[in-house]
């Protein structure tokens, strides 16, 4: 009987913490990279800041998507519906005279109060018929724009004149409102990360595991699926609230079914059930449709086509490519002869390879 073991177990178990913690600055390091880069580009201000900030707009309507479809379980096909409905929600007041600050508080109540009567239906159902749900409920919100023509201005659309102001920050000027929209970015990260490490959203990835199993254990799944759609409806509104202030005007084609697929695939490019991924995916498709269009006629085949790719061979998204590959990164060779976390075979993974705790009253008879 070996008398090194226990000790080979703990020296790897050192190990496979210190490779955690390397693990955990590199999302940091990537956030901040990237808050930097977004930053300059911001204060730059022209064509480039514009889209950085469209960018980070449509990034948090996709954080609603990736949250409720990646921890739900429940991909939504409606939420650029939702952006309108906020969008109009500040535009339609302001039209009849109203100030922008008390647009923007009637425009979150209306988003919610349609998030709290849509979610009634659609926790209901699940699989391919949530999918259908969204999308029926998103094509409602759309027709009632289109035709609503009195409300709505029709294909002319709303026109904000002027947007708020706080304190010495006036909103009014690009640069600053850009940044407004950075500040409000990173809340909504913030806020989904706390979701998510909560024990609410523990709840939520083992319903989207095995809901039947939860139910049994005595969780009230249906009320914490209503509670996801009605977080990620919020995000959409919020989405839609900036929207509405950076483009200063709103008409029914940005509540339309092209416009719900574009945020659903930045979540699913990205990846569902990440922080970041809708970030990227957002980025991504943003980049397709700025520059690509500029070198192919059929930008939209290329884009279908990378999709395509990226559901086939990077399931996890392309956030989930970015980590795998930190991973190896910050992955150090196991030595000649030692056994534990490191030494993974061919194919397999390091999780798969080691993840018991020694016995104590083995250890004590080794010893």
């Amino acid at each position: 009987m070996s008398t090194h073991a226990p000790e080979t177990r703990v020296a790897s178990t050192g190990q496979q913490s210190f490779l955690a913690r390397q693990q955990r600055w590199v999302p940091l390091l990537a956030a901040l990279a990237f808050l930097l880069i977004a930053s300059s580009y911001l204060y730059r201000g022209g064509f480039y800041g514009q889209l950085v900030t469209q960018m980070l707009i449509f990034a948090i309507a996709a954080m609603g998507v990736g949250f409720l479809g990646g921890y739900g379980g429940m991909v939504s096909l409606g939420q650029a519906s939702f952006l309108g409905l906020g969008a109009y929600g500040v535009a339609v007041p302001m039209a009849d005279g109203t100030g922008p600050w008390t647009a923007v508080a009637i425009s979150l109540v209306v988003t919610l109060a349609v998030a709290l009567v849509t979610g009634l239906l659609a926790v209901r159902v699940r699989g391919i018929s949530f999918v259908i749900m969204t999308l029926a409920l998103g094509q409602i919100l759309f027709g009632l724009a289109s035709s609503w023509v009195d409300l709505s201005g029709g294909d002319n659309g709303l026109i904000i004149p002027v947007a708020p102001v706080l304190g010495p920050l006036d909103l009014n000027d690009p640069t600053v409102l850009s940044f407004a929209v950075l500040v409000v970015f990173v809340l909504a990260a913030l806020a989904l990360r706390t979701f998510v490490a909560s024990p609410f959203g523990l709840a939520l990835r083992g319903i989207k595991s095995n809901e039947q199993r939860l139910k049994t254990l005595g969780y009230a799944t249906r009320l914490h699926l209503y509670i996801s759609w009605v977080i990620s409806v919020m995000f959409a509104g919020v989405a839609g609230i900036l929207f509405v202030f950076t483009n200063g005007l709103i008409t029914p084609t940005a509540l339309d079914f092209g416009h719900n697929g574009i945020v659903t695939l930045m979540a699913v490019i990205g990846g569902l059930g990440t922080l970041w991924g809708p970030t990227v995916g957002a980025i991504v498709i943003m980049l397709f449709q700025n520059y690509l269009s500029l070198y192919f006629e059929r930008w939209a085949t290329v884009m279908g086509i990378a999709f395509v790719a990226v559901v086939i061979f990077a399931p996890e998204g392309l956030w989930g490519l970015v980590t795998k590959f930190a991973r190896r990164l910050t992955r150090q060779k196991p030595q000649p002869g030692q056994l534990g976390i490191n030494e993974v075979p061919v194919g397999g993974s390091a999780a798969e390879t080691d993840t018991t705790m020694p016995d104590p009253t083995t250890e004590k008879v080794q010893q």
